[in-house]
């Protein structure tokens, strides 16, 4: 029984693809072929990848600045905003993390203060692993 199946299907398959073939001298079917290696296609592609990131960069950047702006004169909810702004971007900085944790932490959620705290750790910061040390110990007490 399975034999025949596949074998009624290979034919099947077969047939459909032997009508479905379009010849040389069909002018219905005469398309312009792009070259796929075509090194002008790759240096426009390579070249907007290029500015893309750069601009990433630029905004990482500029809204990192604006969260230490922010954080120094201690308006939480725009830290935290600031922050995700900059790390939409795609880079990744451990300084960044501890700053949305504190925010986190004043505003009063320390489960995303703790969660922040860690991936800051995790990137490097002295500050955030302290900070996360404190925050355990300070849980620990009550």
């Amino acid at each position: 029984m399975t034999k025949k199946v596949f074998t009624a299907t290979v034919i099947c398959l077969m047939s459909m693809s032997t009508h479905a073939q379009v010849y040389p001298g069909d002018s219905w079917a005469r398309f312009s072929t792009p070259d796929l290696y075509d090194p002008g296609l790759m240096n426009m592609y390579l070249r907007a990848l290029s500015e893309t990131a750069e601009l990433r960069e630029k905004n990482f950047h500029h809204y990192s600045d604006l969260a230490v702006d922010a954080f120094v004169n201690s308006q939480w909810n725009l830290v935290i905003y600031y922050v995700n702004e900059a790390l939409d971007t795609k880079y990744y900085n451990g300084d960044l993390y501890f700053l949305r944790g504190y925010a986190y932490e004043q505003i009063g959620k320390t489960s995303a203060a703790k969660r922040d705290y860690k991936k800051g750790a995790r990137y490097g910061c002295e500050q955030a692993a302290n900070a996360l040390e404190e925050l355990k110990e300070r849980n620990r007490k009550k």
